[in-house]
């Protein structure tokens, strides 16, 4: 009788939370590991349309999350790429849906006929790969041949090479270029 008193007592403690109980540090580590990863997304025509490389990548089970080593994002127009985004440190949710860069973050719009360079600077960046588009809530940098422009806050779109600042806007623009 003693011994079910002390299981029941312990069964209601753990129950209200009074105890708890020990994290799987197993549960925690990454359980799976990739060195130059490479992987090109393809759309239902089986062209590819965007591709994202990383020095390294880990999958972490306990938020079914990957994380990237020095992540490279391309978005690709026909077999050309138009956009691409690079940081230091990166992370893609469970379903391939979000791609979060962080830590010097530096977006290029690569020169093509009729369109200039662009290369934009931030600490962040949430891309949503799938729509291509990207925003930010951070201060950002952007720089082209004739002007630079700093704003907190842009969102873009890369499929249609627009991007819009949020607020403090601020820029200086050469009338020669």
């Amino acid at each position: 009788m003693l011994l079910v008193s002390v299981l029941m007592t312990g069964w209601l403690l753990l129950n209200q939370g009074a105890i708890t109980p020990r994290p799987d540090t197993a549960a925690q580590a990454p359980d799976l590991f990739v060195e130059n990863m490479d992987l090109r997304v393809t759309g239902k025509d089986g062209s590819v349309y965007y591709h994202l490389r990383a020095d390294a990548m880990e999958h972490l089970p306990q938020d079914d999350r990957f994380d990237l080593q020095r992540p490279v994002f391309l978005t690709l127009r026909g077999d050309r790429a138009q956009w691409q985004a690079r940081s230091n440190q990166g992370s893609v949710s469970a379903n391939g849906d979000t791609v979060w860069l962080r830590d010097q973050v530096e977006i290029q719009r690569l020169a093509a006929p009729g369109t200039r360079r662009l290369d934009i600077t931030t600490s962040e960046l949430l891309v949503r790969p799938e729509e291509q588009t990207a925003t930010t809530g951070q201060a950002v940098v952007i720089r082209s041949d004739a002007y630079r422009v700093e704003s907190v806050g842009m969102d873009a779109d890369f499929g249609n090479n627009r991007v819009n600042l949020h607020s403090r806007v601020r820029g200086r623009f050469d009338a020669a270029g």
